[in-house]
C-alpha cells in the first residue's frame, strides 16, 4: 500500500490533458457569457437529472440503488486529496501499467464506511457501480489501469489476429467490469482518481453557492451485467422519444442487427410506462435491454446548452428528426475500417488497444 509520501508517484491523468473532452461534462465556458440568472438557471437544470430526483418514481424500472449524502467536507477532501495524486503527474493514460493502490485519507474514512454498510445490505456478493448523481468515475486512472491488465490477459482468446473491432469489444466489456466494487475502499479509489468526479464535485461546491449537499450525493447501484451491445441512448424532446442510438456507438455488433425492430419496439412500448414519470421536456435517456425487460440505466441534460455525447446521431444535421421524430433506432451495421477506429476513440482506449498509434501520435 502507497503511502501519504508516495501520493505523487500514483499516476493519473492531469486535468490540463484536453485531447478527449468529455461532452457530458457541464460548460464552464459559458459562465463569463451568460446573465447570473441564466447562470442559475443551468445550473439547475445540469443538477436536476441527478437520479435522486428521479429514482423514487422509477425505482422499479430500473437497478436497485440506495443513495448516501456526501457532505461538503467530504467533497472537499475528495478533491484535496486528488489532487495531491495528480502532483508531478505524466500526461497520459498510455503510461499507466499497473493497479495502485493508496491509503483512505482520514477524512474520507467515515464515507468509506458508510459504503461498506451499503453494500453489505444491497448486493454483497455481485458488487456496486458507485457514482455521483450526476456522473460515473468511468474515467477513473484506477479502473482502467484494471482494464488495461484484465484486456490483456483475455486477447489471447481472440485468436491470432483480432480486428479491431473485437479488440474494442473486449475492451469495453472488461472496462466495464473494472467499476465493479465490492468495498467502500474500493469505491473511494474510482472516486479519489477520476477527473469527472473532480470536475462535478467542484461545480457543486461552486462558492457562489451553498447548495452543495442538496445539489449532490453519492449513489450505489446493484451490479447487473448487461450485454455490452444492449445499452442504448435515447433522446427525448417535448417529453416525446424521437431518436435512439446504440451506446457503444463507434463497435459492431451483430447482435444488434439480428434484434433490431424487436429491440426498437420494445424500447418504444417501455418509454410509454414511464415517460409521464420523468418531470423534464428535453432530456437522454440511457436504455439496457434484455431478453426479458428493459430498464432506465439514467436520466440526462439535453437542450443543445449542455452537450451530450449523441454517438450514431449528428445534432446540428439530424436536428429536425431529434425533435420531432418519429422514432428511429440507429446501430453500426458493419465494422468500421481499423483506421477509422483508431482515429476516433478516445486516446485513453488508444493507449490500450493500439499502443503503436499512440507512439506515432505523441
Amino acid at each position: 500500500m502507497i503511502k501519504a509520501a508516495d501520493l505523487q508517484q500514483v499516476k493519473l491523468k492531469p486535468r490540463g490533458d484536453n485531447s478527449s473532452q468529455d461532452r457530458s461534462a457541464p460548460n464552464f465556458n459559458i459562465c463569463s457569457k451568460i446573465s447570473k440568472q441564466h447562470e442559475e438557471t443551468l445550473r439547475d437544470y445540469f443538477f436536476s437529472t441527478g437520479m435522486d430526483r428521479w429514482y423514487k418514481s422509477l425505482k422499479d424500472d430500473t437497478f436497485a440503488t440506495e443513495f448516501i449524502r456526501i457532505t461538503k467536507e467530504d467533497g472537499l477532501a475528495i478533491l484535496s486529496h486528488r489532487k495531491a495524486l495528480c502532483k508531478n503527474n505524466l500526461s497520459s493514460y498510455s503510461h499507466i501499467t499497473s493497479v495502485q493502490t493508496f491509503e483512505v485519507p482520514d477524512q474520507l474514512i467515515g464515507l468509506q464506511t458508510r459504503i461498506d454498510d451499503i453494500i453489505a445490505s444491497l448486493s454483497p456478493e455481485a458488487g456496486v457501480f458507485v457514482k455521483l448523481t450526476t456522473r460515473s468515475p468511468k474515467d477513473s486512472a484506477v479502473a482502467i489501469a484494471k482494464a488495461r491488465n484484465a484486456f490483456l490477459t483475455r486477447l489471447l482468446s481472440l485468436g491470432e489476429r483480432p480486428s479491431a473491432n473485437d479488440r474494442l469489444v473486449l475492451l469495453a466489456e472488461v472496462m466495464t467490469h473494472s467499476l465493479r466494487v465490492r468495498t467502500g475502499e474500493e469505491a473511494i479509489h474510482l472516486l479519489m482518481s477520476s477527473a469527472r468526479v473532480e470536475e462535478d464535485l467542484e461545480y457543486a461546491l461552486n462558492p457562489d453557492y451553498n447548495d452543495f449537499e442538496k445539489c449532490m450525493c453519492l449513489v450505489v447501484r446493484k451490479w447487473v451485467d448487461i450485454h455490452q451491445w444492449a445499452e442504448f441512448r435515447g433522446f427525448v424532446w417535448e417529453g416525446r422519444l424521437t431518436s435512439v442510438g446504440q451506446y457503444n456507438h463507434p463497435l459492431y455488433f451483430p447482435q444488434l442487427v439480428e434484434r433490431r425492430e424487436r429491440i426498437k419496439t420494445d424500447l418504444e412500448r417501455f418509454f410509454a410506462t414511464v415517460k409521464d414519470r420523468i418531470p423534464l421536456e428535453h432530456y437522454t435517456v440511457d436504455f439496457a435491454w434484455t431478453e426479458d425487460r428493459v430498464y432506465i440505466i439514467e436520466v440526462n441534460t439535453f437542450d443543445g446548452e449542455f452537450n451530450a455525447s449523441t454517438g450514431l446521431w449528428n445534432w446540428e444535421e439530424d436536428r429536425e428528426q431529434m425533435m420531432k421524430g418519429p422514432l428511429e433506432l440507429r446501430i453500426r451495421e458493419a465494422e468500421q475500417d481499423s483506421k477509422v477506429l483508431v482515429s476516433t476513440i478516445e486516446p485513453v482506449w488508444k493507449a490500450v488497444v493500439f499502443p503503436s498509434a499512440m507512439a506515432v501520435v505523441h
